[in-house]
């Protein structure tokens, strides 16, 4: 059976996550007022928690296809 590559779009996820907040620090150097706070607060800031949930997910999913995949071949 060929196992499922979930690392892929997982190490995607986390990368870009890091490239974001990289991008942001380098554009608040020149950008820093409220509405920059303001976008930051209201879109950048919230990303954190909701890929850090998505990807304990993909752990979790990725878990639970490896025992399928034991559980098959045993």
């Amino acid at each position: 059976m060929k196992s499922c590559d979930l690392d892929t779009g997982a190490g995607r996820l986390r990368r870009g996550l890091k490239d974001v907040y990289r991008v942001w620090e380098e554009a608040s150097e020149e950008w820093n007022d409220s509405a920059s706070r303001a976008v930051f607060e209201e879109h950048l800031e919230p990303m954190a928690p909701v890929v850090k949930t998505a990807l304990d997910a993909v752990g979790r999913m990725r878990q639970l296809l490896q025992q399928a995949q034991r559980d098959l071949e045993g």
